[in-house]
């Protein structure tokens, strides 16, 4: 029995506090970048990062996040004293987005690596409330406690709206990073090579990017014709609706952020009024919603293709899609009289090697005999796998049936290799059973059966070889060295 593995080290506390401490005094300082006049900034960060805290943290991580929140604005206070702390905002802003960040903690643990369309309404109706619930609270402390009922309208906007696009835009990065470097990476890895892999007969993820990166400045640069100017900024959204539709939630948050990049950069460099900042607020929460949202629903409809269509395990194709390809196939062999091949495939020793290490270690090997099985054929080819230990492959378009004996050779070859399940190593063999179109079935049934009584006779006549149905009784070739049964 393998030993159990060693839970990693978790940080310390002291470190935690630096990190957190860190992060904070970046986000306050992101925020003074787009501050329009004193304590009233177009992107509040710090929202996002309390929420996140929570998020990973749970409660313990909020203590030290009211800390941090009073210790990065200790510079700008003309004297230090428990009198002049920010403790009423800093509690606020704990109280309100630390609890979001606790609500959304379990969704979040619970989750794998996908942003389904549930999760991101669910994001957003959260960040919703509770930068609503910040903003009001925000105008019954002090020093916005005193301004006059007329002004009250817009301090909580500029409140609402930076709160909001703070924890939209820096939430999901947030994620993504954990993601990254967390227990995670190989899923979002993989789904983040997904979104940016080039497709045929699609325009590739750079040229989205330039594409949407020009149309950005281009809105955004156009001059103000009247009060035209502010209203066609919103045209914005543009590049991050199609990119979000087209690859997904991972591409289409990265277009967000550089759109929301180009349309931020000139508030650091230039005095907006408050009029133009709160129409920025609006479409950077627009921005990021769309993002998560279209990109959501997209990902939820590939998910639900994926999982009627293929095998969750392997990735190869399921029993549905194999019958639906074999019966394509056979439509197009008929048309352009091509010959086809079906090879029948079942592990030998799969039994023993499940038993004697478990199903994990099972799980990987079918998981490598897949990876194994995609080396060995064309791009034109069909893998699937019907289940158990039953792999299928289609063999379209064959100009000779010596396409077959090298195909089956190599799967005999690469199948036998000997297979790295964590601390043991497990050897088995495959058992093909071969049937050509036309010769041996003219329909899908005759084709399945007929390979599949083929590969019951390599098992009978030894296993680890291929025979053709239409030789029953003679093996086509043997591998040169014998793997176990």
């Amino acid at each position: 029995m393998t030993p159990p593995t060693p839970p990693a080290p978790t940080p310390g506390l002291l470190s935690q506090a630096c990190v957190l401490l860190a992060c904070y005094w970046l986000a306050w300082q992101g925020s003074a970048l787009f501050e329009i006049r004193p304590d009233v900034s177009a992107l509040y960060l710090s929202a996002g990062l309390t929420t996140a805290a929570g998020m990973i943290g749970g409660w313990r991580a909020l203590p030290l996040a009211c800390i941090a929140i009073c210790l990065v604005r200790l510079p700008d206070l003309p004297v230090v004293s428990l009198a002049t702390l920010d403790l009423a905002g800093a509690l606020r802003q704990v109280a309100v987005y630390g609890a979001a960040g606790l609500y959304l903690r379990r969704r979040w643990q619970r989750a794998a690596f996908r942003f389904s369309l549930k999760d991101a309404l669910h994001f957003t109706v959260v960040a919703l409330v509770a930068s609503c619930m910040s903003a009001g609270l925000s105008l019954h402390i002090p020093p916005f406690d005193s301004l006059p009922q007329a002004e009250l309208g817009g301090v909580f906007l500029s409140f609402w709206g930076g709160d909001l696009a703070g924890m939209l835009l820096l939430i999901p990065v947030i994620v993504m990073l954990q993601a990254r470097l967390g227990p995670r990476r190989a899923s979002f890895v993989r789904r983040w090579k997904e979104a940016f892999a080039e497709r045929p007969g699609e325009a590739s993820a750079t040229a989205l990017l330039v594409a949407a990166a020009c149309f950005t400045l281009i809105v955004v640069t156009l001059p103000e014709l009247g009060q035209a100017g502010p209203r066609l900024a919103i045209l914005s959204v543009l590049p991050v609706l199609v990119a979000s539709l087209l690859r997904g939630v991972l591409f289409g948050f990265v277009v967000a952020l550089l759109t929301c990049v180009i349309e931020l950069a000139p508030i650091a460099l230039f005095e907006l009024p408050v009029e133009s900042v709160l129409d920025l607020q609006l479409r950077l929460i627009i921005t990021t919603t769309t993002a998560l949202l279209a990109g959501a629903s997209h990902d939820d409809k590939l998910f639900e293709w994926r999982h009627a269509n293929f095998d969750l395990l392997t990735g190869l194709a399921n029993r549905h899609r194999f019958q639906d390809q074999i019966e394509h196939e056979l439509m197009r062999a008929r048309r352009h009289r091509h010959s086809m091949a079906l090879l029948y495939i079942d592990l030998d020793g799969f039994k023993a090697v499940n038993d004697a290490y478990g199903h994990d270690a099972g799980d990987a090997l079918l998981r490598q005999v897949a990876e194994r099985l995609q080396t060995c054929v064309r791009e034109t080819d069909t893998i699937a796998r019907l289940g158990g230990d039953e792999f299928t492959i289609i063999l379209p378009d064959l100009a000779h049936e010596g396409v077959v004996e090298r195909i089956g050779h190599d799967v005999l070859r690469e199948l036998m290799r000997p297979y790295a399940l964590g601390s043991v190593t497990a050897h088995v063999s495959a058992s093909i059973g071969l049937a050509l179109h036309p010769r041996d079935g003219e329909s899908a049934t005759d084709l399945i059966r007929n390979a599949d009584r083929a590969m019951y006779e390599a098992k009978r006549l030894g296993r680890n070889r291929m025979v053709r149905h239409a030789s029953i009784a003679l093996p086509v070739f043997t591998p040169r060295s014998d793997a176990p049964a």
